[in-house]
């Protein structure tokens, strides 16, 4: 005879890889939170941003790399149309 059927021996594999998982997703978010979280009121945070802060502060616009590149991009497609 085979022996009777219990719900509660089953799945606990499943759920321990489960659980080990989860475990293992926490300490690498734990890790990358821990190299590359920096806190607002951190110094090296205001130096870097100190001099964009101030040209802001000015009135006069600070110069983005992305902006510049998309300005270059559309003169260029404005020169390749008039040939």
């Amino acid at each position: 005879m085979s022996k009777p059927y219990n719900p509660n021996t089953q799945g606990w594999g499943f759920a321990l890889v489960v659980c080990a998982l989860t475990a293992g997703l926490f300490g690498w978010a734990y890790s990358v939170h821990n190299a590359n979280y920096v806190h607002p009121r951190d110094p090296m945070m205001q130096q870097v941003y100190a001099e964009r802060d101030s040209v802001k502060r000015a009135g006069g616009e600070a110069s983005h790399e992305g902006e510049e590149h998309a300005d270059e991009k559309h003169e260029g497609e404005a020169t390749k149309a008039d040939h």
